[in-house]
């Protein structure tokens, strides 16, 4: 932007021009004590010579607490919560899982993350504030089709003439390339038509356990950083949910969560890069009781590890046909 564009009187332009500015841009470059000494320009007059400069490059408004609680703000800062269709889980979570972040869902083999994900791709559909479909993207084992159809059996009577499996998008991914096509091109397809307000990827663990060795960590690191940025991206551009499922290894030191005897696999590279993590556990002992209807249910624990708009917490959950559900939360005190 040239000092013409700004409305400027002759004499300021020719005190700019003798100090050597001739675009307005440079204006915001001094202090208000350097451009003073540089054309001898008043003070005020410099004051009001940068706020024209600067009203022509910030066309944003500055926003501030009220404005977002309102959401009279872009896209990128109204955050919403998507219920995981169980009370009792969304009361330790407030609300639900929040949009815009990196959420994951860590846990060992058969204590129900895939399930509480199916839960998710199903309650997306009845949100009030953000409904959509949902893009599940499978990288090990077949998507569990008949698990989500009785799923779906239960929570479709709650909308009645519509089949929630329709806006379920799967996708199976083998290799990192098929893996970053789904999430560079598929996926913003898919969000710029509307049609999904969540992303879940079952799971992050599998290709970087394949692709990597133990003396590849540099470059497994860099690969981690680069795809969670993508999908951080992704999150926070358009508002939406986005879930990741990671493995657990053994905890050789006893150390992090709480001298657990598994720890959320891909180290600390991965873990910087959530915002949220849930760890869901068996219970060291098997215990099985039944429901009202008499039917026999195990018992499963899910815990908030780590978040910054929640308390660590933890609560005793059951499957069931119809999905997870909660029986009672516990408070860590911290």
């Amino acid at each position: 932007m040239k000092l013409s564009d700004l409305d400027l009187d002759s004499k300021m332009i020719m005190a700019l021009k003798k100090a050597q500015i001739v675009e307005a841009k440079q204006i915001l470059y001094f202090s208000n004590t350097e451009l003073q000494h540089l054309t001898n320009i008043s003070s005020d007059n410099i004051l009001k010579l940068k706020e024209k400069v600067a009203e022509r490059y910030i066309h944003q408004r500055c926003n501030n607490a009220l404005n977002i609680y309102q959401k009279e703000v872009p896209l990128q800062l109204q955050h919403w919560k998507l219920s995981t269709a169980c009370r009792t889980i969304d009361s330790i979570l407030r609300g639900g899982i929040l949009s815009g972040v990196l959420t994951e869902i860590t846990g060992e083999s058969g204590c129900g993350k895939t399930q509480l994900c199916l839960q998710l791709c199903i309650s997306v559909q009845f949100n009030k504030e953000r409904a959509g479909g949902a893009v599940f993207i499978c990288t090990e084992d077949a998507f569990p089709s008949k698990r989500l159809q009785q799923m779906i059996q239960h929570y479709g009577q709650f909308l009645p003439g519509q089949n929630l499996g329709d806006k379920i998008f799967v996708e199976h991914v083998a290799d990192f390339d098929t893996l970053e096509f789904c999430v560079k091109k598929k996926l913003p397809t898919l969000i710029n038509r509307g049609l999904i307000q969540l992303v879940v990827l079952d799971s992050v663990t599998a290709l970087f356990r394949c692709q990597y060795d133990s003396s590849q960590l540099l470059n497994r690191a860099k690969h981690l950083i680069e795809f969670a940025s993508t999908l951080r991206q992704l999150a926070h551009q358009n508002s939406i949910i986005v879930v990741c499922v990671n493995q657990v290894s053994a905890n050789m030191n006893k150390i992090g969560l709480q001298d657990s005897d598994v720890v959320p696999a891909l180290g600390l590279t991965w873990s910087n890069q959530m915002t949220c993590r849930i760890l869901l556990s068996r219970f060291t002992y098997h215990e099985e009781y039944t429901d009202d209807s008499g039917q026999a249910m195990s018992r499963r624990k899910l815990k908030v590890i780590f978040a910054p708009h929640l308390r660590q917490s933890e609560l005793d959950i059951q499957i069931s046909d119809c999905g997870i559900q909660g029986i009672k939360p516990q408070f860590v005190n911290t």
